[in-house]
């Protein structure tokens, strides 16, 4: 007579083996969506900051004016609207003697750079300054309201956003003696430079809101994609972990590439001579600064987590890591006081933008610390290095360890403990009675 078979050593067999080859593959699957996802969000974070916020791009505009290199184009340009808005050597034949006005047009213009030396230096001027990022911040808030959708608001500059330098050019006027009333004399829009035009403000304002919509919520489905790829494989799950912080390292990795191929470009592509080349890439390493701040969080984050996942491991080197630091982290205190402080200074020293990203990091620091420190704990009390911590063991018979090198090693390294005020003196006492119990027997 035949015995059936016992369903539950199939389903044992079956739990034994793992998830799925299609659930494996689906959790790498949305495990790398979600890195793409980062990388869009912090894009699209990256050029909503630049484009509509306004205390940002006052601080950009500051770091702009700043900068030698471009303080010096800012000063050509100045140079060239001055020249061509205003008739420099008919002024000055108008207050140089009779004998001497054929020479008007000779000195003005070896008087040129006299006055390319005057804007340079008057551009240094922290009020000067000012007014150029006075000037710049009502040409960012233009473009924020085109963008949003409120076209009338540029019916005076034909319906172009401009950056209006009549201001800097009155201030650079008024320098130079001979160029006085010099805001009398300049046109309505002298001194104006075309940010964006008319023609463009449809694909401007379409690509904002795009770009409005994503950057507020893209985060969400990023962070969802990798809660399911750790749902779908149990008992995988830390190479899972593994995986997206090396997904993370990836894509810090691109968007620096990202910012230096889009530098590159800005600078062979649109430079029309040599001489623009320093301001232009000095405008853009300052413009991109903050897409590289977030590309460098991203790289440590996936770095810990990769380093998170390979301490928590099985592998030798990362076993002998945790029996060096189990006895500090089996003491939680201790533990947690170390960890709060590197945690601490990570925070204070990466560029963290935005609070709620800052706290959910530092939400799953904290739980995947705990998560490592009891993992350890619970490995030091099996092996009874921390009698205190010593956790209940199945009645299974067991052989007697022979007295031999191993035995001996064993109260030599409870010794080391006890010397290094990792064990207290009960426990350095219980654990010796039971090694030499084991002698014994």
């Amino acid at each position: 007579m035949s015995t059936p078979e016992a369903p539950s050593d199939t389903s044992a067999d079956s739990a034994l083996a793992g998830p799925s080859r299609s659930r494996i593959i689906t959790a790498r699957v949305l495990v790398v969506l979600g890195v793409v996802l980062v990388i869009v969000s912090l894009l699209a974070n990256f050029v909503r900051r630049e484009a509509l916020d306004r205390d940002t791009f006052r601080d950009t505009s500051q770091q702009l004016i700043a900068n030698e290199d471009i303080r010096n184009q800012v000063a050509a340009t100045m140079v060239d609207q001055l020249y061509s808005n205003v008739d420099v050597a008919g002024v000055l034949q108008q207050r140089l003697p009779d004998n001497l006005q054929a020479l008007a047009a000779p000195l003005a213009g070896l008087g040129r750079e006299a006055i390319d030396r005057g804007a340079q230096q008057l551009l240094a001027r922290p009020r000067v300054q000012s007014l150029f990022v006075d000037a710049s911040s009502l040409a960012q808030a233009q473009v924020k309201r085109v963008l949003e959708g409120d076209t009338p608001r540029l019916e005076t500059t034909n319906g172009n956003v401009v950056l209006d330098l009549r201001p800097l050019v009155v201030q650079l006027g008024d320098r130079f003696g001979f160029l006085g009333n010099l805001e009398q004399q300049l046109p309505p829009n002298a001194a104006q430079i075309t940010i964006l035009k008319a023609d463009n403000l449809q694909t401007a304002q379409n690509v904002t809101q795009g770009l409005k919509a994503v950057a507020n919520w893209i985060w969400i489905p990023a962070i969802l994609c990798w809660a399911v790829a750790l749902w779908l494989v149990p008992g995988r799950r830390r190479r899972e972990v593994r995986a997206i912080g090396i997904g993370l390292i990836i894509a810090g990795i691109a968007l620096l590439v990202i910012r230096r191929v889009a530098g590159s470009y800005l600078v062979d592509n649109l430079t029309q001579s040599d001489s623009v080349r320093p301001a232009v890439s000095a405008f853009w390493r300052i413009l991109s600064d903050g897409l590289a701040a977030g590309a460098w969080v991203v790289v440590v984050v996936g770095v810990i987590a990769t380093l998170g996942a390979w301490i928590t491991g099985k592998g030798e080197r990362a076993t002998r890591l945790r029996h060096t630091v189990g006895p500090w982290l089996a003491r939680p205190a201790l533990a947690w006081a170390v960890f709060a402080a590197v945690l601490l200074l990570v925070v204070w020293a990466l560029p963290f933008e935005r609070f709620l990203t800052a706290a959910i990091l530092v939400v799953l620091a904290a739980l995947g610390f705990e998560v490592t420190r009891r993992q350890v704990e619970r490995e030091l009390a099996e092996e009874g290095a921390l009698p205190g911590l010593s956790l209940p063991k199945p009645s299974i018979p067991r052989r007697a360890a022979p007295a031999g090198p191993g035995n001996v090693e064993e109260l030599e390294r409870l010794a080391k403990l006890r010397a290094d005020d990792l064990l207290t003196e009960d426990e350095y006492s219980a654990a010796k009675a039971r090694a030499l119990e084991r002698i014994g027997d």
